[in-house]
């Protein structure tokens, strides 16, 4: 009789008990299915990545780089932008667009390293890697198929340069873009032509193509080029290129460029210099693109990034000698970071394909000071209190509260630093390349640092300072 009913309640169990598995098998479905659904936004899935970048390489290499900013034995006219002599050689009147095509015949860049190229920009701490895949003059550096006027068919060269890039930029871990001039195209009778801003020395002004003109270039030129880059080549970003209002670049064109890049890449970024200055433009773009060499000087909420030359020209200019120091290109970079932006250095290869030696000696440079203060620029946080007088300021969080990074880079005759607005009560202050324990006073208006004795980088000293929850 027990045993019948030891059974029985044996029974009555397992049957509650399978009913109670299967309701708990049933939730962690559900919650699995949800936590499939619940994806980030496309938004901040898509920008991760940029923000935990901060800097990379920008490259300008084309036919252009043949001349270098020389022409007929005379420095190319306007300004020091080499990549468009095309325009600006025998000033005022350019070249002649047969002449500039000749170029091509000279285009023999026999030393390129595309890994080479990759592994500097690498070591030097960028994450992401941006050149000009076809610039205004209309050129292209990879062997595009509605145009003859490309790296393989018009060359000596006679090799992909993108792909080469693409397969070095895999190896090491760098994401890639491209740039492309959707607007102006010098080689094409629709491509827009420079809107010069006034008529010195030129009379008439630049005549510019047709509506119907224009259409052309864009339906035959633009959209297939941009879909050859994306389908090819799987870029990360596109940094399409204007400075102004043009007649030719309408809102109904920004936008079907715009859903046409959507349509065939789902993380292709895309910048506001697909239409700059246009109103709204920024909630249309990913990311904002500043003009050449500007730097916002406060915060700014939606990403963005400041592309920069190591000396005047992007291109490569045989008689610019206005190379920058690594200090100017270091304060560029950190108070970028510090407002919530990004840096693109760009470089000017030489005809032969290779990087000109000062840019190499000021990429190593920068490299050395990244390996050891980059965790202040990597995917740090902007600057959560005061701008100083000293430097900037980065943040990260950490599981017992939060790390400054204060970027030192007037070094005080004083021997101490005050740091504006910070209140709360550090926990540790140490020097990030050497370990040296610092100490600090909290005042009524900030933090007071006593500094080493010895500067350890009098480019730019990188103090931490914990501080806990």
């Amino acid at each position: 009789m027990l045993i019948r009913k030891f059974r029985k309640i044996e029974k009555q169990f397992l049957i509650v008990m399978k009913k109670f598995i299967s309701i708990i098998a049933l939730c962690f479905l559900l919650s699995g299915v949800n936590q499939f659904n619940a994806q980030p936004t496309p938004e901040k899935d898509k920008m991760a990545w940029w923000r935990e970048a901060r800097f990379g390489m920008f490259i300008h290499f084309g036919l252009y780089t043949v001349p270098s900013g020389v022409y007929n034995g005379e420095m190319m006219g306007r300004n020091w932008y080499a990549e468009w002599i095309r325009m600006q050689g025998n000033w005022p009147n350019g070249i002649p667009d047969e002449e500039y095509r000749n170029f091509a015949k000279q285009f023999n860049p026999k030393d390129f390293n595309a890994d080479e190229w990759i592994r500097l920009a690498r070591e030097a701490g960028m994450k992401y890697f941006l050149i000009t895949a076809k610039h205004h003059d209309g050129f292209a550096l990879w062997p595009t198929k509605v145009s003859k006027y490309n790296v393989v068919d018009a060359t000596p060269f006679k090799r992909d340069i993108l792909g080469e890039l693409a397969s070095a930029c895999k190896k090491y871990d760098v994401k890639l873009g491209f740039y492309y001039s959707h607007w102006q195209d010098w080689g094409h009778e629709g491509g827009a032509m420079p809107p010069w801003p006034s008529k010195t020395g030129r009379e008439p002004e630049m005549p510019q193509p047709t509506k119907a003109q224009f259409g052309d270039y864009w339906n035959k030129i633009c959209l297939p080029q941009v879909k050859e880059l994306i389908e090819n080549y799987d870029p990360w970003f596109f940094w399409f290129d204007t400075w102004g209002k043009s007649e030719q670049i309408t809102h109904e064109k920004v936008d079907e460029l715009i859903g046409f890049v959507r349509k065939l890449s789902d993380k292709c970024l895309i910048n506001s210099r697909i239409a700059f200055k246009y109103e709204g433009i920024e909630n249309k773009v990913d990311y904002l693109s500043m003009m050449d060499n500007s730097f916002p000087d406060g915060y700014i909420e939606k990403p963005w990034e400041t592309s920069g030359t190591m000396n005047r020209s992007w291109g490569y200019h045989q008689l610019d000698y206005g190379w920058k120091p690594v200090g100017e290109m270091l304060r560029n970079l950190v108070a970028n970071a510090s407002r919530n932006g990004n840096y693109q250095l760009n470089i000017g290869p030489m005809a032969d394909g290779t990087f000109p030696k000062p840019s190499i000696k000021r990429l190593k440079e920068i490299g050395a000071w990244m390996d050891i203060n980059g965790e202040g620029i990597y995917g740090a946080k902007p600057n959560p209190v005061a701008e100083q007088e000293w430097g900037y300021i980065t943040a990260k969080e950490t599981k017992k509260g939060t790390k400054l990074y204060l970027f030192v880079f007037d070094w005080a005759e004083s021997g101490k630093i005050k740091v504006k607005e910070l209140l709360k009560i550090p926990t540790k202050i140490q020097v990030l390349e050497t370990g040296e324990v610092l100490k600090g006073t909290n005042l009524k208006d900030g933090l007071e640092i006593i500094l080493p004795e010895f500067c350890p980088d009098f480019n730019c000293t990188v103090i931490t300072v914990e501080i806990n929850k």
